[in-house]
């Protein structure tokens, strides 16, 4: 290098003397213009977009400087119902679009959304706080949920050509959803030809918003998609007739969901406030640290798998308390319009109160709290005593917090796990092959991570465990929810015979169930080929065709089973495994002709225990005898009446109810009536949805070459 005289050197100097690394702070701008654009509203029109807002004004600040951005509208429910009405009663266009345009302009929709990144990263880091490396995360998973659906707009046409959605889709997305939730619904719907209303958060409402506005630059008729800013009256929907499926990405358990579904919609519910992850002994411990600061706190811990609980080794508890210590005082905090942070601390005010007083409660208990800035975040509670004093309850709080306790076993990491109602998913880490594999089996959720955290592929179907959803999201089981509804009869169940037995037969089909499934698949196939073999050697007052039927099927479901899938995504194997939904309960009428028999015999064979409620009594020899061919429990038979229904309808340990006649859902809440299900379909793959759960793992193919 020449000396300190050299010109060049003097060059050299001046650059770095002047040498910036850009702004600290988020450039807001191109938010702001379009939202002037909007007139700093949003609110629901009914014919013109120009016409005068009407509903509740509400002020949506920004998280950071607390200045107004814009105002929303809550809309009155004499709005909504004039606009549902509009959408359903008029001829529905997007419908109308050719199954190849329709699939081309949803290919363009995704598209576009990528190229509007910028201006949705600014909206997400002034409304909701979420750090703009977040939301590049998420955008690219919801451009591929559309353009992944985009070719069923194809398929179903190829399927079914007459087939036309009947009636509006309604989605309820709460504030704490994600951007690529869109695409959950919207992917599916729109390749389907629904048109599709979007009830959203005050705070999610502003993407919401640009969402629609990109669909209709993308060639997506006006009134395909509509937003209700804000929170309105679940119930708007739930009774209007021209809904026909609701979607809910909430919390049934809220008070406003308590409501019965008398109307008979299809529901699809996903929720989840949390996950666990578990860390074993074996495992790379400086990599679960490092993935722990985005599992609890990436997009401010509003994920529906933001981990919530930390279940550690005893071996290793205590070194692995340390480096996660030493971690989280490394990282980054601040508000979310500051650049190059690891998290956001940008909370809205309820939220930070909430945070505040559990923190404030579980030292006043003797928990072991850990903030390295004495900030509300990142805060650790250590130990067992945050669960054996009740600091946290469950579901009360969307807050992003995380316990860390220690276990001895794997069985004790597993019961811990799945002491929750929620069955989302979880994180495993171990480099034990034989230990994952245990440890996946046990697990009541609906996917496994395995050294890794929070992978999802709209190809890869994906089915909530227990209370955090009741449907298939990706894959073609996923695009089937919303083509496979049916409007659902609600003639009245005959009168009550005896409830007695319903309650005797639920508790025997839980006894088995357990057992029927631990059994290999081959030997449930040879148990229902001996079952094929001696109905069809029996002689039966019933017409020769309905028994050489029930043969014909059972060999036909035993040659038609699908084996586990691998899939390969980047640098994971992906393995979707089928499981069974446990107890089943499947009503039959009095005509035998409508039995549907693929369902029992589909569920039997996944696993199932099955309790059948007959409404024909000249088959009831028949079911019984086969009954006695099947382990005690496994398959029982009960006379359908009301009060049978009821049991089954309010019995915890039911996990799904077959069947035509709802009066008797039709009247509970929505948490309860959502394990009512309807068939319309012949299809195995079909019938075989309705009747297993799937479990998706996720294992890191490694790197060595």
């Amino acid at each position: 290098m020449g000396d300190i005289g050299d010109p060049k050197h003097s060059v050299i100097k001046q650059i770095f003397e002047t040498m910036s690394y850009g702004d600290d702070f988020e450039n807001l701008t191109e938010a702001t213009e379009w939202l002037k654009t909007k007139e700093n509203r949003i609110f629901l029109h009914i014919d013109k977009k120009d016409e005068t807002p009407n509903g509740e004004p509400l002020s949506i600040k920004n998280i950071n400087n607390k200045e107004s951005l814009c105002e929303i509208y809550v809309p009155e429910a004499a709005t909504i119902d004039a606009v549902l009405k509009k959408l359903g009663g008029a001829k529905n266009a997007w419908a109308e679009v050719a199954p190849l345009k329709r699939a081309e302009i949803i290919h363009k929709f995704g598209g576009e959304i990528c190229k509007k990144q910028d201006l949705f990263t600014q909206l997400e880091v002034a409304v909701r706080g979420i750090l703009s490396k977040d939301t590049r995360k998420s955008l690219p998973l919801l451009t591929d949920w559309l353009q992944y659906y985009s070719s069923f707009s194809v398929k179903c046409n190829s399927k079914n050509s007459s087939w036309k959605p009947e009636g509006l889709a309604v989605a309820i997305l709460s504030d704490v959803n994600s951007l690529a939730t869109f695409g959950y619904i919207l992917g599916p719907c729109l390749a389907a030809g629904y048109n599709v209303v979007l009830q959203t958060g005050p705070q999610l409402s502003l993407v919401a918003s640009l969402l629609i506005e990109i669909a209709i630059q993308a060639g997506i008729p006006d009134d395909t998609i509509r937003l209700i800013p804000g929170d309105v009256d679940f119930n708007i929907f739930l009774i209007h007739p021209q809904v026909s499926v609701i979607s809910i990405f909430d919390d049934l358990y809220k008070e406003k969901y308590l409501i019965a579904n008398h109307f008979n919609k299809k529901l699809i519910n996903f929720y989840s406030s949390g996950i666990p992850m578990i860390i074993f002994e074996n495992c790379d411990l400086d990599s679960a640290c490092h993935a722990v600061v985005n599992a609890v706190w990436g997009f401010t811990g509003m994920l529906p798998w933001s981990v919530r609980n930390i279940f550690v080794q005893e071996n290793v508890f205590e070194t692995f308390i340390q480096k996660l210590k030493h971690k989280v005082g490394e990282i980054r905090v601040g508000q979310s319009d500051q650049k190059n942070l690891d998290i956001s601390s940008s909370l809205d005010n309820k939220t930070l109160q909430k945070l505040v007083k559990i923190i404030e409660r579980a030292k006043d208990e003797g928990v072991e709290v850990y903030q390295p800035n004495n900030n509300a975040i990142p805060t650790l509670f250590i130990g067992g005593n945050v669960f054996h004093n009740n600091v946290i309850v469950e579901d009360a709080i969307k807050v992003p917090i995380v316990t860390l306790t220690a276990f001895r076993t794997i069985n004790e990491a597993a019961a811990l796990s799945n002491n929750t109602k929620q069955g989302l998913a979880a994180s495993v880490w171990t480099e034990s092959t034989s230990l994952a594999n245990e440890i996946i089996e046990k697990l009541k959720v609906g996917t496994v991570w395995i050294n890794s955290h929070g992978l999802f592929a709209p190809d890869i179907p994906f089915s909530p465990f227990k209370s955090s959803g009741n449907a298939f999201f990706g894959g073609t089981e996923g695009f089937y929810e919303y083509v496979d509804t049916k409007n659902l009869k609600t003639e009245t169940p005959s009168q009550v015979r005896n409830a007695t037995s319903m309650e005797k037969a639920i508790n025997e089909a839980k006894k088995a169930q357990n057992a029927w499934f631990k059994l290999d698949h081959f030997e449930r196939t040879k148990i229902l080929q001996t079952v094929a073999h001696e109905i069809q050697n029996k002689v039966w007052g019933l017409p020769d065709n309905w028994i050489n039927n029930w043969v014909t099927l059972i060999h036909d479901c035993l040659s038609n089973h699908s084996l586990n899938i691998v899939t390969k995504k980047q640098s994971f194997n992906v393995v979707t495994m089928r499981e069974p939904c446990g107890l089943i309960a499947i009503e039959i009428s009095d005509d035998k002709e409508t039995h549907n028999k693929k369902m029992i015999i589909a569920a039997l064979i996944e696993g199932n225990s099955v309790i059948i409620l007959n409404g024909a009594k000249d088959t009831s020899d028949f079911y019984t005898f086969v009954a006695k061919l099947l382990p005690k429990g496994v398959l029982t038979l009960v006379e359908h009446s009301q009060e049978a229904t009821k049991i089954a309808a309010l019995h915890k340990e039911l996990n799904v109810y077959f069947g035509e006649r709802n009066k008797v859902f039709g009247s509970l809440p929505l948490k309860t009536s959502s394990k009512f299900k309807v068939v319309q379909t012949d299809d195995w793959n079909c019938v075989r949805n309705k009747v297993t759960l799937v479990k998706s793992v996720w294992f890191n193919k490694g790197t060595s070459v």
